[in-house]
């Protein structure tokens, strides 16, 4: 039986069909006729109960696992037909719920979540601590073009995802109804519920009201201020540039989501001299072929009012008049009107700066560009205090952790209500590294601790741009006992897989048995083995460098002919891959398989590609290797 929800078809998991509960369990004109449970088949982890009274009636869930914890739904208004969506569940976890009508316990049932997408069930984390925050809110922007929203629970744990546009996440953040905001590939602004529907989108390329990027912060009435791209053309000759000179200028602008209505109350360039080398990125953005100049990377609102800006090209946080028409002061950079007594509190590259109650200027400092004189680079939480009689900015806390981390973009620092700092290491320089999530106390300790361990090639930009607190509830839901421990691993160390889609430790164990007693059919760095059409990668012991490097298949058919035009005059179809794609590490032993192509193949070769040139490389001629396999072996004397 398939349901309705809402714009996805779902599949009943659990469905009670009950007559009318006992006095003494409710009201029994307000009895349940009939009701299921269902999870989307779009989203493994959004559920709905349906219900169905004998008269209309209020009605709310409550929805518990002993380890995911309990909560209760928001009361719907009276009627005899009810949908209660239900989220903050965690993935391939059975809940049993009861449901409430009149107020009183009328009907129970049992649903159980499916299996997050691939890449999101693949992705291996490490959990240290517990947060203070019941909900995280974050993005995740993985190498191979997908893109994520995610809540993690107090524990880490997945509890609300929704896919984004490929190649395109950035800050997400909420809106005082409770749906989110974000700016999508289109280059919109796009708006969703937490049930992942789309209802609003503003902008988009060629929009007169320019490219929104990086922050959108929501205003206390509802409004959204956001920072936007134009392309300028300038005279750069007295640079030694070209005459006709493309650079994207930032303004910031307010759109009103209740009446579509966009104003422009700031433009940098009435600030700054453009001309000015100094003040912009080195060369141009491929994407636009423009010099990003002022490239301000996020916007808050300060405690009198003001507004909080940050120019990552300028170095700079500065503050603007609440009625945007004044900088009130500038900090570090050019023109800066305070000065730094120690040189290593200075910030470079910086995201996320906040002016807190007390005046203080908190921000994620990235460190890129930072002088080896002041400490070279690393990142961290960087909490100053302005003087303004002394016309100085002083250090007063950090967070740095015990081994550096160098966050070379994206990042973000957040002061949470308890005086406690969230702080997120985004894009790391060395992809042996993981991203990192850390909410640290006022002596700087950690109290939680969230790594993606996933390996990546730097290239392939794995970035989480932000982390922030995600508030009390997802959709109206009151926790009524928290999560006792995260989620159980579905994944260990390093894995997803093409050769079988949501492989674990139990498929690790089946392609491990099927080589039991196999012979190799080439042996070295890793032992490659023909397993049917797979071509199949061992290696024991292996540590996590072993897979760093890209892997290089070339795979050369007996006729040219079956392969694709442009392939025929080197001879070989290329099925390259990084280890993370196609195999599991798993207590000191890696398995990787690739499915060859089904015409007949000459040979095979492959081997490991590192930023230097070949590291290694075996061949097989596939026949050959069978007939060796299939040749008795000789006993030994």
């Amino acid at each position: 039986m398939k349901f309705r929800f809402r714009s996805y078809w779902v599949l009943a998991v659990s469905s009670l069909f009950l007559g009318a509960p006992s006095p003494a369990a409710a009201d029994a004109g307000a009895a349940v006729v009939r009701h299921a449970a269902a999870v989307s088949s779009a989203n493994a982890l959004i559920a709905e109960v349906r219900v169905a009274l004998a008269r209309p009636a209020r009605v709310f869930v409550e929805y518990d696992n002993p380890l995911a914890g309990r909560y209760r739904t928001a009361l719907s208004e009276p009627r005899a037909e009810h949908v209660i969506p239900i989220v903050r569940l965690r993935p391939q976890t059975t809940y049993d719920y009861t449901i409430f009508a009149a107020g009183a316990r009328a009907a129970v049932g049992r649903f159980t979540t499916g299996r997050l997408p691939p890449p999101l069930a693949a992705t291996p984390v490490r959990v240290t601590g517990r947060s203070s925050q019941p909900l995280i809110l974050s993005d995740y922007r993985r190498g191979d073009g997908l893109s994520y929203f995610v809540f993690w629970d107090e524990t880490g744990s997945v509890v609300w995802y929704y896919q984004g546009d490929r190649f395109r996440t950035g800050a997400i953040v909420r809106l005082p109804g409770g749906n989110f905001i974000f700016v999508n590939r289109q280059r919109q602004i796009a708006e969703i519920t937490p049930l992942g529907e789309v209802v609003n989108r503003f902008g988009g390329r060629g929009s007169r009201w320019g490219i929104p990027h990086h922050e959108l912060t929501v205003l206390d009435d509802g409004r959204v201020i956001f920072p936007s791209r134009e392309l300028h053309v300038f005279d750069d000759s007295v640079n030694g540039g070209s005459a006709e000179t493309t650079f994207l200028v930032d303004n910031l602008r307010i759109w009103d989501p209740a009446n579509g209505r966009v104003r422009q109350v700031w433009d940098a360039k009435a600030a700054w001299d453009i001309l000015d080398p100094g003040l912009r990125l080195p060369r141009p953005e491929p994407q636009v072929g423009g010099y990003s100049w002022s490239h301000v990377n996020s916007v808050s609102i300060g405690p009198r009012g003001n507004v909080i800006v940050s120019s990552h090209t300028r170095n700079q946080v500065l503050s603007l008049s609440p009625d945007f028409r004044t900088i009130e002061w500038q900090l570090h950079g050019p023109d800066s009107d305070y000065h730094f007594p120690n040189p290593a509190d200075r910030f470079y590259r910086q995201h996320t700066a906040a002016q807190l109650a007390n005046g203080n200027i908190l921000v994620f400092d990235n460190g890129s560009l930072r002088p080896d004189a002041e400490g070279g680079r690393y990142s961290r939480a960087l909490e100053l205090r302005l003087d303004p009689a002394a016309g100085a900015a002083v250090k007063v806390w950090e967070y740095r952790p015990d081994t550096a981390i160098h966050s070379e973009s994206g990042g973000s620092a957040y002061r949470l209500r308890n005086g406690n700092t969230l702080v997120n290491f985004s894009r790391r320089e060395d992809s042996r590294l993981p991203l990192v999530v850390v909410e640290a106390d006022a002596a700087g300790n950690e109290v939680f601790r969230f790594e993606n361990l996933e390996l990546y090639d730097t290239r392939e930009r794995f970035v989480r741009y932000r982390a922030v607190a995600g508030g009390s509830a997802i959709m109206g839901e009151t926790m009524l006992r928290p999560p006792a421990a995260a989620a159980p691993a579905q994944h260990v160390e390093t894995f997803r897989g093409d050769f079988s889609i949501a492989v674990d430790v139990a498929g690790f164990r089946e392609l491990e048995a099927a080589l039991a007693g196999a012979q190799p059919a080439a042996g070295g760095p890793f032992d490659l083995y023909l397993l049917g059409d797979r071509l199949v990668y061992a290696k024991e012991p292996c540590a996590q460098e072993d897979l760093l490097a890209r892997f290089f298949l070339h795979v050369y058919p007996k006729s040219r002919d079956v392969l694709a035009e442009h392939r025929r005059e080197s001879g070989f179809t290329t099925f390259g891959f990084y280890f993370r794609d196609r195999g599991l590490r798993w207590e000191g032993a890696c398995l990787a398989a690739v499915t060859l192509p089904d015409y007949a193949i000459a040979r095979i070769r492959t081997g490991q590609v590192g930023t230097r040139g070949e590291l290694w490389e075996l061949t097989i001629a596939p026949e050959r290797a069978a007939r060796a396999a299939a040749r008795p072996r000789r006993r030994a004397a």
